[in-house]
């Protein structure tokens, strides 16, 4: 009796701290609140944009800025409405669409030498540097 109680103890024990195959949560439920694991899609704040929510910093093509959902930005002539939702960054100019995957690093290319590139993006916000060459 006493050697089948230890048995069954082992086979919790190892359940438990393997999770079971799903990642330490078993199927449909959520962490207990306070519990270890991150939130999807956060990886901590982001960096603060070396100008801020100017977007008119962006006017000769050289700037970092933080967009909150959407933006209208006017960068080396061109006019780019940028939109962010959790897993995507979007940029749009009059012939263009180009939608970026969630994360940094992502470079959005127009035209004359203007580059967007994500510094970093989360739900709903993305610090952006446009630059020309």
């Amino acid at each position: 009796m006493f050697r089948r109680a230890s048995v069954v103890a082992a086979v919790v024990l190892a359940l438990a701290a393997g999770g079971c195959g799903s990642g330490g949560r078993a199927p449909g439920r959520e962490p207990a609140e306070g519990a270890a694991f991150p939130a999807p899609g956060t990886a901590g704040p982001l960096p603060e944009a070396a100008d801020g929510g100017d977007t008119g910093a962006c006017a000769d093509g050289a700037c970092e800025v933080l967009v909150t959902s959407t933006a209208d930005i006017t960068a080396n002539g061109m006019d780019v409405h940028v939109t962010v939702r959790d897993d995507y960054v979007a940029f749009r100019t009059a012939g263009t669409l180009m939608q970026l995957g969630g994360g940094a690093g992502g470079r959005a290319r127009f035209g004359d030498g203007l580059t967007a590139t994500v510094v970093a993006h989360d739900e709903d916000d993305a610090v952006l540097r446009f630059t020309t060459s």
